[in-house]
């Protein structure tokens, strides 16, 4: 998670306050001190690509939010699996 101000946020999705709305209210933005904001970016830039760029409704906006973050949590667990299997040096 990233500290932002919610004016450099607005500005990262060019003035979609309505888009900020809703990802406050589905919990993807963490309100925080008076104008700070805690938030994933690529998650906000992923959201604002499917609902302008390729029309998805909010439900499937959530499910695929949701997806890219799991799949996200998998590929760091396996890394760190993965780094547990290497042997250390003697």
């Amino acid at each position: 998670m990233t500290r932002f101000t919610y004016q450099h946020l607005l500005e990262l999705v060019e003035g979609d306050d309505e888009l900020l709305v809703r990802l406050v209210d589905e919990g993807v933005i963490e309100e925080s001190d008076g104008n700070v904001v805690a938030v994933d970016v690529d998650t906000v830039l992923l959201a604002r690509t499917l609902w302008r760029d390729l029309d998805v409704e909010w439900p499937g906006i959530e499910i695929i939010v949701r997806l890219a973050s799991q799949l996200s949590e998998a590929r760091r667990r396996i890394q760190e699996l993965e780094a547990a299997l290497v042997p250390k040096p003697r």
